[in-house]
């Protein structure tokens, strides 16, 4: 009998088991765009973040969150002409990526038990920000005209840095799902113009369960 009554316990154990795990890791996705998002921007030219995130529980108020995020920058055209002695026809394109494993330390303002939730975070960004740009020049001048076009130039460069992450939102929660909206500011120390910038605010919305 003692036997058969451990048989019956075992699922119900394992449930309870599995709840406590489900409750202490959640999973969900995080997608987003800049505060500086440029006016009239449309498809590649258009900057966003979207990955996969982690919550691991600690304590009731208090979560540690990772994952995986993909930055796109946006596409920035720039086009000169100049004309003289000499017609100067200036072309390029520069574009900007980036992927980053944030480690934030979230703080809740108030119990579980509360179906919304205000929050901070805080924490380091390991951050590879990636820039590709292609160059051309021609050159139109003389009498009788000479056209001179220079090679198609293609750049790429590539920056590790670890950065600081701050942001401050709220968690609504219904049933075991959770939604929360957040503005998350991040220095991005391979910023260097207006495609990546050194000081970025994103707009986010969290989707977990």
């Amino acid at each position: 009998m003692t036997r058969m009554k451990l048989y019956l316990l075992l699922p119900l154990l394992a449930g309870m088991m599995l709840s406590a795990q489900t409750q202490r890791f959640t999973i969900g996705a995080t997608g987003g765009m800049p505060a500086d998002t440029p006016l009239g921007a449309t498809g590649s030219d258009m900057p966003f973040v979207l990955g996969p995130t982690v919550n691991v529980r600690i304590f009731s108020r208090l979560s540690l969150e990772t994952g995986v995020l993909f930055h796109r920058m946006g596409q920035r055209n720039a086009t000169g002409l100049f004309a003289g002695n000499n017609l100067l026809l200036v072309l390029s394109t520069e574009r900007g990526r980036a992927i980053e494993i944030p480690m934030l330390a979230k703080y809740y303002f108030v119990s579980e038990r509360r179906l919304w939730r205000p929050f901070v975070n805080a924490g380091p960004t390991v951050r590879r920000t990636s820039l590709h740009s292609q160059n051309f020049t021609s050159l139109l001048s003389g009498t009788p005209i000479n056209f001179t076009g220079s090679p198609l130039i293609t750049t790429n460069s590539v920056k590790w840095k670890v950065d600081p992450t701050v942001g401050a939102g709220v968690d609504f929660k219904a049933g075991r799902f959770h939604l929360a909206p957040e503005a998350r500011y991040s220095y991005w120390g391979a910023g260097k113009n207006t495609l990546v910038r050194k000081n970025q605010v994103d707009f986010l919305l969290g989707f977990r369960f």
